[in-house]
């Protein structure tokens, strides 16, 4: 996975006020306990960010980051 999608979720949950500071590739949105409706928000923020559309229930409480990350990629973004 890239790391650079990884670190661009990241940035995007410490902008929605999430403590990002033990956050690893493989902890879940659960582990950090975001709930569904701020999950929706990181969705919309990574729309807007990226151009690309994020349906609802793309973004899951079990997912990892590194998994949003995928979610990303398999929507062709590629970040240099």
């Amino acid at each position: 996975m890239d790391n650079s999608l990884v670190s661009r979720v990241v940035m995007v949950l410490a902008e929605l006020d999430v403590s990002t500071s033990n956050v690893t590739p493989d902890t879940t949105f659960e582990a950090m306990e975001i709930d569904s409706l701020l999950l929706e928000e990181l969705a919309l923020r990574l729309q807007k960010a990226f151009g690309v559309e994020i349906d609802m229930g793309e973004l899951v409480p079990e997912q990892t980051v590194a998994e949003a990350a995928a979610v990303l990629a398999s929507k062709g973004v590629a970040v240099a």
